[in-house]
């Protein structure tokens, strides 16, 4: 099943299908996003696509494989989106979908290996740690 534009709004399916097309040609895929600004597709693979969205904004998608099955399948999708300037403080949010692109309430159980891939992945370091540490130069 195709993912709905709104889990990433920034991006039409015109500009999704544009980045696999310019991935295949061997070509920079960037496009202009829905805001204006240029989005550019980084790795594309079998079960993986990084996408920067903008300067300060990056997701990436995971087909991973789970032990308990998922609407019948025992894959799910696996949505990592960050935010922050690349040279700064950024902070990740994890979102779990079926293959169905329903939002799942729940982690499901994954291997090691998936949990460090997405530990490898995502970025925690809080805005609230950063103006700690501002804070505590004082």
């Amino acid at each position: 099943m195709e993912m709905p534009d709104t889990v990433i709004p920034y991006l039409s399916r015109n500009n999704r299908l544009d980045f696999v097309d310019f991935m295949d040609s061997n070509m920079k895929a960037e496009v202009t996003n829905a805001l204006g600004g240029k989005s550019v597709m980084t790795a594309l693979a079998d079960d993986s696509i990084s996408i920067s969205l903008s300067e300060a904004t990056k997701v990436d998608l995971l087909l991973l494989t789970v032990a308990e099955p998922v609407d019948s399948t025992k894959q799910v999708i696996c949505l990592i989106q960050t935010v922050g300037p690349r040279d700064g403080y950024q902070e990740s949010v994890v979102t779990y979908y079926s293959l169905k692109w329903q939002p799942l309430s729940y982690v499901p159980k994954l291997s090691v290996t998936d949990q460090k891939r997405i530990s490898g992945l995502t970025k925690t370091s809080s805005i609230l740690k950063m103006y700690s540490e501002k804070l505590n130069k004082l």
